[in-house]
């Protein structure tokens, strides 16, 4: 996640205003031990933890919408695949979110298309495997890869 989008992403959902909301905004700009910055991964962790309850999950989605990047708005569906009342509610924007997202949508709300789910799922493990990145890093890496001192 390039800066920008995690400043954008951290500011519009600091705007929803909830308790949540801006321990997601926080926990998304914090900088971690090393230099390490949350990527998808961990923040689907957090949002699984902390944010819980619908209106909540709806207002995040919203959010996600508005900042326009597939990726946040991935994360959060594979979140709410087993909701489907905030599938559905997700599903109104289907006009307003990319071609990759209505396939999402489409998985989620048609199981049985299995070019659909194989897509998503496929896109979604590739966003969730990386849960931290460290920038002076050559390359992201997974938390459970760290080697404690």
């Amino acid at each position: 996640m390039s800066r920008s989008t995690r400043e954008s992403l951290a500011e519009r959902v600091a705007r929803i205003g909830t308790t949540s909301a801006k321990a997601l905004a926080e926990f998304v700009s914090r900088t971690g031990a090393k230099g390490a910055l949350p990527c998808w991964g961990a923040i689907a962790e957090h949002i699984e933890k902390n944010v819980v309850d619908d209106a909540s999950l709806e207002s995040l989605w919203r959010a996600m919408v508005e900042v326009g990047d597939s990726r946040p708005q991935l994360v959060l569906l594979s979140i709410l695949k087993d909701k489907p009342k905030l599938i559905e509610f997700a599903a109104r924007d289907e006009g307003r979110v990319s071609p990759v997202v209505r396939q999402a949508l489409t998985a989620l709300r048609v199981p049985e298309n299995t070019e659909s789910n194989r897509g998503f799922e496929t896109r979604v493990n590739e966003l969730l495997a990386v849960r931290y990145f460290v920038p002076d890093s050559v390359e992201p890496q997974r938390e459970s890869q760290r080697r404690s001192k």
